[in-house]
């Protein structure tokens, strides 16, 4: 129906005999539509039909109505008028995109708030956008299709969620948990606990079936046993078994409590099984060597078993199962709460540590959320003490705790085989704090700072015996400046801390320094009480020592980056010269350094000296010149870098009359290094010479470093002395380009006036094209001449601006008027809404700007017959824009269009032109306060714009 009507309205003569013509075409196109229309309205899912940019609605079906909800007066709305809470959701920008480009565009599962009846409700959308074309292939309207997926995202969700807590009860229960998915019993989930009784790293068994993971655990039974579970669906339950694995590398015999339990999904279906075990191994051994007796250690093999809680934080709810009800020694059967059967089931000397712990996870203080700890719990009726440990985790919503879950285990026995190895705690304590090794010194001391142990490499570092250490102060090998350091690491150790790479200072039996990095642990005896300190110490001397090295030559390749930088930087002789002599100066280490021209005077003796760093000139003017001596002629003469550790030793020295040396009262020089400076043609500029009263103070490492800058000094000198003769070049020309103006400038006057005295006369139509064409490249010539002078005024900063308040609107449609009226084949197009548009500037150079823009924009678009002029205000300026249509300019040469002289005559080789005009638009505009740029196009064209304060 869009197309039809779009149709008649723009072509309606022909519409109209369309219709007279062809009555049954007419008849047949309003069937079909009328065919669409009842398609659309009987589809069972929503579809629209909006038209023109507005996105008006000229269609929808009962469902999309009934999805947006606002009523069944729809129809003649646009969309952002029906639907305004779509606003910042992109969609009123995707819509505008699919009407503008004509791509189609689709989303699934996209969430989408809308009112309805007033109250916002969130779905879940497939949809997309497709464009409609009318018979000229433009697109007048977008059809939109939907498909409500709102319930099963929500499902989706719900599934994802009830999978991980499943997840998380596996990966946080207390004991050993996995399961395993499958006929082959992929391993899916494995928590710390499973993983340490395999004795394997996770990520060699994730994913992998579970006896291809633990080769090491098939023929014992156990795949029989899995496979019948899977099978059956009967769970199987195991107590200290013993199992052979390969545990950390090593064959190793575990003995467990487990279950096999299978795994269904909601249908009922087996999906797997989920493994439970613990692990009694310690358990089982303290049996044999204690022989205790067998009952007693049968109830606390299957006492392993496992409870669970589960708090609603939101709804003050808690829920136990039987076995965590039971290690509670709570025997009712009604709901129980948390002040009631937890809080006063605690051990009264556990009930505030575990409150506490509690609270500060519900507070969202400790952001993981983890919960692991162990109490003792009180049963209610028959008083029973049961060691507990507990292991869950609190969830956070917005900052607030909703729910908090986890598992219970009875670990009484464990407690005990724990009490009854108290005697060999201490000492288990200290073996495990003391690392084996004959390269670093290991030294324990009580928290009062008494050495109680002093190892080899103790010995060997300080020099005390082991007998002359045991029994004395740890300051002992501490230096008085440094005793509060030992106060600092008690004070760590008493607090149960670690203090790890501590860099110090310690001294040995004989006063030496040793500089050592020490890594102090607390001992702590078995009921948790920290009982002194042990302490690993290293050696760092040779890694500072490397280190310092390391800084050195770091602060040296900074120091000749510098140089090398400011060096190929700088085209200013004088600096170069002194930055390079400063820098090499410094690096040396010399007392002075200077730098003296390869030029001698009219006798061929003396050279001149030119910088100077580490002393003051007057040091050196006042014994006059360096002559050319035996010690001097190697640098200049080129032969390479001379370096002396006593130049007064050497044989080339004191052999000129008449100080034969150095005159009196000259700055001391002994160690001696001189390094010429070649140019790239090889001619030897001069040298840089560096003089110290120390002998042997230059090393080769110096004379390297030297020479790189020296090569790096060389190429800057280079590039100074050139940059000096391109100026003065370039001086001549502009010299050259004014007075050439100049002289031009009289006879055009001359030769246009008499052309137009000329143009008087009678003379056939021939003759006067021929007068045409002389004036045209008269005028040319006259414009040529006026752009190279100015030119030559913006070279010698003599270009002036008549500053005055002008409309800039009425310059530009001068402009437009005059390359309109000597140019018949472009139609130049004007677009501005701007009524006033009162500049400050000079009206006949920003005319002179449009101009030769208009001009360029005719000239270089030959096959074009188009060009569009804008003018617009912005923030604090106005833009003037001037589009052609021609080849359009290559991205790498627009950032040279606006260079003086710059061409591009690969694009236009048939073109005249100096390359002029531009640069000078340029310098107008940038004089003016403003700014000049181009876009463009490959085959579309080139947009010239500039920008004045306004």
């Amino acid at each position: 129906m869009e197309i039809k009507d779009e149709y008649h309205d723009k072509n309606p003569s022909k519409a109209q005999n369309m219709s007279e013509d062809t009555p049954n075409a007419t008849k047949s196109t309003t069937e079909n539509e009328q065919e669409i229309d009842a398609l659309i309205e009987s589809a069972p899912f929503p579809i629209a039909v909006y038209t023109g940019r507005e996105m008006r609605i000229s269609r929808a079906n009962k469902a999309i109505v009934k999805v947006w909800g606002k009523g069944t007066e729809v129809i003649g709305k646009t969309y952002k008028e029906l639907l305004p809470e779509l606003e910042g959701t992109g969609i009123y920008e995707k819509l505008d995109d699919v009407f503008t480009t004509g791509i189609p565009y689709s989303v699934r599962n996209s969430p989408v708030t809308l009112d309805i009846n007033g109250d916002p409700k969130e779905f879940y959308f497939n949809y997309s956008f497709t464009p409609l074309f009318n018979r000229k292939g433009k697109v007048y309207g977008v059809m939109n299709t939907a498909a409500d997926v709102t319930d099963l995202n929500l499902a989706k969700q719900q599934a994802e969620s009830s999978e991980q807590n499943f997840r998380n009860i596996i990966l946080q229960a207390p004991v050993a948990m996995c399961l395993l998915r499958g006929p082959k019993f992929i391993i899916d989930i494995a928590n710390e606990a499973m993983l340490d009784i395999w004795g394997k790293p996770k990520d060699s068994v994730m994913g992998k079936p579970v006896f291809e993971a633990l080769p090491d655990a098939r023929e014992q039974g156990l795949e029989q046993v899995m496979e019948q579970v899977y099978l059956s669906g009967e769970s199987f339950y195991a107590s200290e078994v013993p199992v052979q694995l390969i545990r950390h590398g090593k064959p190793d015999i575990v003995y467990q409590n487990f279950v096999y339990q299978a795994y269904r999904d909601h249908f009922g279906a087996i999906l797997g099984v989920l493994a439970i075990s613990a692990n009694v191994t310690e358990q089982v051994t303290s049996r044999m060597e204690l022989q205790k007796a067998y009952e007693q250690i049968q109830l606390s093999k299957t006492a392993a078993q496992l409870g669970t809680f589960d708090m609603d934080l939101v709804n003050g709810t808690m829920e136990w199962d039987a076995r965590c009800r039971e290690l509670f020694g709570v025997q009712h059967n009604n709901i129980v709460t948390y002040e009631n059967d937890f809080v006063n089931g605690l051990h009264a000397e556990d009930r505030e540590r575990i409150v506490t712990i509690i609270d500060e996870l519900l507070s969202g203080k400790d952001i993981d959320g983890g919960y692991d700890v162990e109490y003792r719990t009180v049963g209610q009726r028959d008083q029973k003490i049961r060691w507990v440990r507990a292991k869950g985790k609190v969830f956070h919503e917005s900052g607030r705790a909703k729910r908090f879950i986890g598992s219970v285990m009875d670990i009484s026995d464990q407690k005990e085989n724990e009490q009854r190895r108290a005697e060999l705690a201490e000492k288990q304590a200290r073996l495990a704090a003391v690392v084996n090794s004959s390269d670093d010194i290991i030294i324990s001391k009580t928290l009062g700072g008494i050495i109680t142990s002093w190892n080899s490499a103790a010995v060997k570092a300080f020099g005390f015996t082991e007998n002359e250490a045991i029994g004395r102060h740890i300051s002992i090998i501490i230096p008085n400046e440094r005793l509060s350091e030992e106060d600092y690491i008690i004070s760590q150790i008493r607090s149960g801390k670690k203090v790890d790479h501590f860099e110090t200072i310690r001294q040995g039996k004989h006063g030496q320094s040793i500089n050592l990095s020490i890594t102090v642990s607390p001992i702590i005896d078995p009921e948790g009480k920290v009982i002194g300190a042990s302490k690993i110490a290293r050696d760092i001397s040779q890694q500072l020592a490397a280190q310092k090295t390391a800084q050195q030559y770091t602060e040296r390749l900074e120091i000749m980056n510098m140089v090398m930088g400011s060096v190929s930087e700088e085209l200013d002789l004088n600096k170069i010269l002194q930055k390079v002599t400063d820098a090499t100066t410094g690096l040396t280490g010399a007392a002075f350094g200077a730098f003296f021209y390869n030029k001698t005077d009219q006798d061929g003796e003396s050279y001149m000296l030119f910088t100077l760093s580490g002393a003051p000139r007057e040091a050196f003017e006042k014994f006059g010149m360096p002559r050319n001596t035996a010690v001097f002629h190697p640098t200049f003469s080129g032969q390479g870098v001379v370096r002396v550790d006593d130049i007064t030793k050497d044989a080339r020295y004191g052999k000129n009359a008449p100080h034969f040396g150095m005159p009196k009262g000259h700055l001391p020089v002994v160690s001696y290094l001189a390094v010429p400076v070649v140019s790239r043609n090889g001619q030897v500029i001069g040298g840089l010479f560096f003089g110290h009263p120390k002998p042997a103070v230059f090393t080769k490492e110096h004379e390297t470093l030297v020479s790189s800058i020296a090569a790096q000094a060389a190429i800057g000198l280079d590039n100074a002395k050139l940059f000096e003769e391109v100026k003065a070049l370039n001086d001549k020309k502009d010299e050259f380009i004014g007075l050439a103006s100049h002289e031009l400038k009289t006879p055009l006057a001359s030769i246009s006036g008499y052309l137009q005295i000329l143009n008087r006369f009678p003379f056939t139509d021939n003759q006067r094209v021929f007068l045409g064409k002389a004036s045209n490249q008269v005028q040319k010539l006259t414009s040529l001449v006026n752009d190279l002078l100015d030119v030559s005024k913006i070279e010698a900063g003599k270009l002036r601006l008549t500053s005055t308040g002008f409309d800039l609107k009425s310059t530009i449609e001068d402009a437009i008027e005059l390359i309109q009226h000597t140019s018949s084949r472009h139609h130049i197009s004007f677009i501005s809404a701007i009524e006033d548009c009162e500049v400050n500037g000079d009206p006949q150079r920003i005319e002179q700007v449009v101009v030769n823009l208009l001009g360029n924009a005719i000239k270089y678009a030959p096959k074009a017959d188009q060009v569009e002029v804008s003018l617009i205000r912005t923030d604090g300026e106005i833009i003037v824009s001037i589009k052609d249509f021609g080849p359009g300019i290559p991205q790498d040469k627009l950032k040279n269009i606006f260079a003086r002289f710059y061409r591009i005559d690969e694009a236009s080789p048939n073109v005249s032109g100096l390359g002029i005009g531009l640069y000078l638009s340029h310098e107008i505009i940038t004089r003016h306060g403003g700014k000049i740029w181009a876009d463009s196009t490959i085959g579309q064209g080139s947009t010239f714009h500039f920008s004045l304060p306004g």
